[in-house]
């Protein structure tokens, strides 16, 4: 009887317990609800840092005409990496689809293109050359003496006239006669090399993955080299320098785009990257995304975590907004287009740098795109989930989803009116 008591008077006590729970969770409850804040105008703590286009009249699209590219002697086209409104063989929709084995597998850098020919660095170390049908040329290796080729290299090439200039990771910067189909000059600068070089005035250029802005001549002897400001945390590799004028333009992993006299290698001014998005981990890092481009009288540039901007040859900046983009600017006419790791397509007003539309890409957060590209009117993108998206440039509207079938590897490059890339899985593909 006593042990029925004591369960009894314990089950009473329990029951007593929980309900002073419930009744205090109901007065702190009802307590936070009378809404009893201080006086005031409140402002979150992390600002929206987007800017965006109101104006109905900035809003209208005009766009430049369609022109046809003979050739793609750059990555991004040309030495000032200025892509706009191109000529395509098909309005939103791929006609034909061909392939052909160039490589192993990996990661490969912008074929460049010039006289029907198709230039490739594999990553095992070959330029191995095709014509625009996919037949096979010829190839040169370009591993050094001594050195044993790996799967991983990486680097760029950049075509003028009868010479291809090639960095690698090697450390070299070689110069190849094409029409010899053997290496004129090879420069062991002993660091990685972390983009493509470029032809300009005469001379090449390129920049040091522990950002080193170098010149040459075309028989092979260092002209000048430059120091730029690096951090620790740089993340990105395969930003090229651009061509402007008199200068050379060099986007630094330290976030800023140094003009450099492309005679002397004086610095003639700078513009630093200053902001990026407030509350993000990756705030700190100063990488550019992309090369900057060259438009008519403008430049643009892309910061890698949260800032793209404009600005006038003598380095006035017109314009900054925080964008945050994986890619090129695209422009023409009154607009410039981009794409994000975050899987956005985006369009923003040239002039002014706000936005008109940024509008989600179809498809997983682990997907990385290619592009965009304005092809006749329409927008490509390129995406390792193995498809194609066509968006209007006007609005960002999805128009079509093309299967590729591959999964791309290189920045897709356009000549006479045909789509070029390379595949992980070493495929040349050109479409039309």
């Amino acid at each position: 009887m006593k042990k029925f008591m004591s369960l009894i008077d314990y089950i009473f006590k329990r029951f007593a317990f929980l309900k002073l729970i419930l009744i205090t969770s109901a007065i702190f409850s009802q307590s936070c609800s009378n809404d009893q804040r201080l006086e005031g105008f409140r402002q979150p703590v992390l600002l929206e840092q987007k800017v965006y286009e109101i104006s109905k009249k900035s809003k209208k699209l005009a766009l430049g005409n369609p022109k046809n590219i003979s050739s793609w002697t750059h990555s991004g086209g040309g030495s000032s990496h200025s892509l706009g409104n191109m000529a395509f063989s098909a309005d939103g929709k791929f006609i034909s689809h061909s392939k052909v084995k160039v490589g192993p597998k990996g990661s490969y850098s912008e074929p460049i293109v010039q006289n029907n020919q198709i230039f490739l660095m594999t990553p095992n170390g070959y330029v191995v050359v095709y014509n625009d049908k996919g037949q096979f040329q010829w190839e040169l290796s370009i591993v050094p003496e001594g050195s044993r080729a790996k799967s991983d290299i990486y680097g760029g090439l950049a075509i003028n006239k009868d010479k291809i200039a090639v960095t690698s990771s090697f450390g070299e910067l070689l110069l190849i006669s094409i029409s010899k189909r053997r290496v004129d000059w090879r420069y062991d600068f002993k660091r990685p090399f972390r983009s493509a070089p470029i032809f300009h005035k005469g001379f090449i250029f390129g920049v040091t993955g522990d950002d080193i802005a170098v010149s040459f001549d075309v028989k092979g002897k260092l002209r000048w080299t430059k120091k730029g400001p690096q951090k620790n945390t740089k993340v990105f590799a395969t930003v090229s320098p651009a061509a402007l004028g008199s200068k050379v333009l060099f986007p630094f992993s330290g976030g800023s785009l140094v003009a450099l006299n492309a005679v002397n290698g004086i610095e003639a001014w700078k513009i630093n990257l200053e902001n990026s998005n407030i509350g993000s981990a990756s705030a700190s890092l100063g990488d550019f995304a992309s090369d900057p481009a060259v438009y008519g009288s403008s430049i643009f540039g892309v910061g890698a975590f949260g800032e793209t901007f404009s600005a006038t040859k003598s380095g006035k900046v017109l314009w900054r907004n925080n964008i945050q983009s994986s890619s090129r600017l695209v422009v023409s006419g009154n607009s410039a287009f981009y794409t994000s790791n975050n899987s956005l397509i985006g369009r923003i007003n040239s002039k002014n740098g706000k936005i008109v539309f940024l509008k989600e890409i179809t498809g997983k957060k682990w997907v990385k795109y290619h592009g965009p590209l304005l092809l006749q009117n329409k927008l490509l993108v390129l995406a390792t989930d193995k498809n194609a998206y066509w968006f209007s440039p006007e609005d960002g509207r999805l128009l079509n989803t093309e299967k590729l079938g591959k999964k791309i590897s290189s920045p897709p490059v356009v000549v006479n009116k045909r789509l070029m890339f390379v595949s992980e899985d070493g495929m040349l593909n050109i479409l039309n």
